[in-house]
């Protein structure tokens, strides 16, 4: 890809901007892997997603995006990962155990039983699927595994090794301070005494590599790209805070002093508590970056495109007190800025990446945004809540398209949800005089929505499936700030029937969206 400089003043100064050349314009579809339909209470990245993949070749869309992927904690948010390289056990799909003579069809069939379709119970997918995942192991003949060991597999092998061990305490609460510390002979002592389970998750992320490069194969061979989402934070509890906690201050005891979130905004008028432990960016910049830079190497390797999660924070992030009870308590402090990403290119080369500019968004982020030459992001619904950037007729061709995101409602829920002031105005906007509260896949208003956002110049749209399915609020996929109850809606077996994909393919022809979006 070839770069270009211009000049551009921000805040009086001015600064160097790398122009990229002309991005393909596209669309795609925003679809969680865990939403896919199928017989194990949870998508899974098998015959599902590979039937996902068919529909979105046939209508042409070129983009499948996707939340994080990652091994979650007990809270089952994709933003808060054990692991912010292992692949999550729950997606992996149980039949290729059957394929490979691991488990019978009995106990498939048991596998199956009393899981909802609606609703993910990660409680009962995650006891059943480490269940059939123990008796693949079990009948294992030899290590197959062997040959598959990325840089962060030990340390993540033996975390889960010893959790089991102490009944899933998070490792600041582990009884044996030696093992709390990361004391290496301990960790010597643990690894030979716990072979056999370190081995276990050594062979499930095998697992997880096997199938999901498969699948990422077959993404390619159909021309559809998949973006990744990178959150900017790993759980407090996890297997990169335990073996390296100076990154994130944290000491022996796990004690950390500062945390991660978001001041108050649109979606909380007390900010949101994200609890994940803060950087040491200093002690970071210090080494190089040598964390992120494996992070994101990996993730190019699982990925087409890293969607960045929380870019203002690179500029600037919200520090939250440890003993703060409320994200109201937190201030701003400098993130490593501009020096970051270039460290980041100079040992990766340019990066497909596309940055998350929402929330409290400044001159100072904005100025970032333009010299890091990257993409960010515009939702319309934001358009019609005083934020003009978001309105379509505002969108340039450096920017990514949404109806809304993961922490938004749907789009039909949205229009019920406005003011009626408001609505009149976006209804006028779109120049729509027919009737707006009509849901479904053929919704007119829906549908025009999302032409309003194929007109734009934005280089790539990305619709939420709940909209192109046109459903309503009870669909949402997360509610900012609340703890429970998110990431569990699931899409039925014939939704994606009902999908009308020769409209779609016509669309992307119409506005010459049918284009392969990698960069």
């Amino acid at each position: 890809m070839k770069n270009n400089l211009c000049l551009i003043s921000v805040k009086g100064v001015v600064i160097n901007m790398r122009t990229k050349c002309k991005y393909p314009r596209s669309s795609g579809v925003l679809l969680p892997v865990t939403m896919l339909h199928g017989p194990f209470g949870i998508g899974v990245i098998g015959k599902e997603a590979m039937e996902f993949i068919d529909f979105l070749s046939n209508a042409d869309f070129h983009v499948w995006q996707v939340l994080p992927v990652e091994h979650t904690d007990l809270c089952a948010s994709p933003y808060k990962c054990v692991s912010a390289f292992a692949g999550e056990p729950m997606l992996i799909d149980p039949r290729m155990l059957l394929e490979m003579g691991l488990i019978t069809q009995d106990e498939l069939s048991e596998r199956t039983a009393g899981v909802s379709d609606n609703q993910v119970d990660y409680e009962l997918v995650r006891k059943k699927q480490w269940i059939i995942l123990q008796k693949a192991f079990e009948r294992l003949d030899g290590k197959p595994y062997s040959d598959f060991n990325p840089f962060w597999l030990e340390n993540y092998a033996l975390y889960m090794a010893i959790k089991y061990l102490f009944a899933g305490e998070p490792w600041y609460e582990w009884p044996d301070k030696d093992l709390r510390s990361f004391d290496k002979d301990a960790l010597k002592r643990a690894a030979e005494d716990l072979s056999d389970i370190v081995d276990f998750h050594k062979f499930v992320q095998w697992l997880f590599h096997v199938q999901w490069t498969k699948l990422k194969e077959y993404a390619t061979e159909h021309d559809v790209s998949i973006i990744g989402d990178m959150p900017i934070y790993v759980s407090e509890d996890s297997a990169e805070v335990w073996s390296k906690r100076s990154l994130f201050d944290a000491d022996s005891e796990g004690n950390f002093l500062a945390v991660g979130g978001a001041p108050p905004d649109y979606f909380n008028p007390d900010g949101q508590l994200w609890g994940n432990p803060a950087y040491n960016w200093d002690l970071m910049r210090d080494d190089g970056y040598e964390w992120w830079v494996n992070r994101v190497r990996s993730a190019l390797g699982r990925y087409d495109m890293i969607r960045l999660d929380h870019f203002r924070g690179y500029e600037s992030y919200w520090r939250i007190p440890v003993e703060a009870a409320s994200a109201r308590e937190g201030m701003w402090a400098k993130g490593p800025g501009i020096p970051f990403f270039r460290t980041l290119e100079q040992e990766l080369g340019n990066l497909p990446i596309i940055a998350e500019d929402l929330g409290v968004i400044d001159e100072d982020v904005e100025a970032l945004l333009m010299e890091s030459g990257y993409r960010g992001m515009r939702v319309l619904q934001f358009g019609f809540l005083g934020d003009a950037r978001h309105l379509p007729y505002n969108y340039s061709e450096n920017c990514i398209a949404y109806t809304g995101t993961h922490d938004n409602t749907t789009l039909l829920a949205w229009l019920f949800e406005l003011a009626p002031a408001d609505r009149e105005q976006a209804l006028l906007y779109l120049g729509f005089d027919g009737d707006w509260t009509t849901g479904g896949p053929n919704s007119e208003i829906i549908r025009a929505w999302i032409r309003a956002l194929y007109m734009s110049a934005a280089s790539l749209v990305i619709i939420p499936i709940q909209d192109l399915l046109g459903y309503g609020a009870d669909t949402r996929t997360n509610i900012p700030g609340r703890p429970k109850g998110n990431w569990r809606f699931r899409i039925h077996p014939d939704a994606l029937r009902q999908i009308d994909a020769g409209y779609y393919a016509t669309l992307n022809r119409q506005f010459s969206r049918c284009n392969v979006a990698i960069m």
